[in-house]
């Protein structure tokens, strides 16, 4: 790649995504409905935004509502 930069591809299953979802869902003892209603009252701490973040890149690669 120009400029010495390396492109990485990871493939990911749909189980792998689920689990992974489940993970952080765990975590933080919350279902995905509410993590994402205390999303949109800006009610969440420094680490769950971050796992916010990857919940939704989850919810797009599964294609998700």
């Amino acid at each position: 790649a120009e400029g010495g930069q390396v492109t990485r591809v990871t493939n990911v299953t749909e189980e792998s995504l689920r689990s992974r979802r489940a993970e952080i869902l765990e975590r933080h003892g919350n279902s995905l409905e509410k993590f994402a209603e205390r999303a949109r009252r800006y009610a969440l701490t420094g680490d769950e935004w971050a796992d916010w973040d990857e919940l939704q890149g989850i919810a797009y690669l599964l294609r998700d509502e």
